[in-house]
């Protein structure tokens, strides 16, 4: 009696054990660089202007992925590295969508970054996909704090001056909503830029969280 019992307990732990390894097996793995929110967060309307002095706002982001950073033509390091990484990645991941997919440098440095300047900058890098654009410091910190991302720069800077900023890549659905943000590597000594292969391992596992 206690030996069919105790195959009786091991028959229901078997089973209780498959239960659980199929629903983990079931699960999308998690990505490694990139956090998705748990739930979409809508954008408020905003006014920006693209480096065609066309005005940009939440209606441009429906009807494609976009993934959208913010920085300066003028920055030394993290801007141009990470432009020139989603440049030449962006063509892959368009293939693993079915809208169209965009990347946004957001200039917030308005003092220098004039339109010529951002189309200039932007079209140095030979990626049609790629957008630059600004607005005064009165749209642009409301929208990139919506965006989970930030920038300071001194009110009285002049000439050549630096600006900090985010080095975070963020990712805006086909409805105009943030769902996720890929975050740079960080290292001793190294410029915290985006990793371009683990950016290329994520991407289908934030797709695959989102339901996509």
């Amino acid at each position: 009696m206690f030996r069919n019992l105790t195959y009786l307990l091991l028959a229901i732990a078997a089973v209780v054990a498959g239960g659980l390894s199929y629903k983990l097996w079931q699960q999308p793995a998690e990505p490694k660089s990139a956090l998705v929110y748990p739930q979409a967060r809508n954008l408020q309307e905003f006014q920006l202007v693209d480096q065609h002095g066309q005005p940009t706002g939440r209606e441009q982001l429906y009807q494609q992925w976009t993934l959208a950073f913010v920085g300066y033509t003028y920055c030394p390091d993290i801007c141009p590295l990470t432009l020139a990484k989603l440049a030449g990645v962006q063509p892959e991941l368009a293939a693993m969508v079915k809208e169209p997919l965009k990347v946004w440098f957001i200039s917030v440095d308005p003092q220098r970054d004039s339109v010529e300047q951002l189309n200039n900058y932007v079209n140095y890098f030979q990626q049609p996909a790629v957008l630059g654009l600004t607005a005064g410091h009165d749209q642009l910190f409301p929208f990139v704090r919506q965006l989970g991302l930030m920038y300071a720069l001194n009110s009285n800077a002049e000439g050549n001056y630096l600006v900090d900023h985010s080095a975070s890549v963020v990712l805006i659905n086909p409805q105009g909503q943030l769902v996720a943000m890929f975050k740079p590597e960080m290292a001793i000594g190294q410029v915290p830029v985006i990793d371009t292969e683990q950016l290329l391992a994520d991407f289908p596992l934030v797709l695959a969280k989102l339901g996509y």
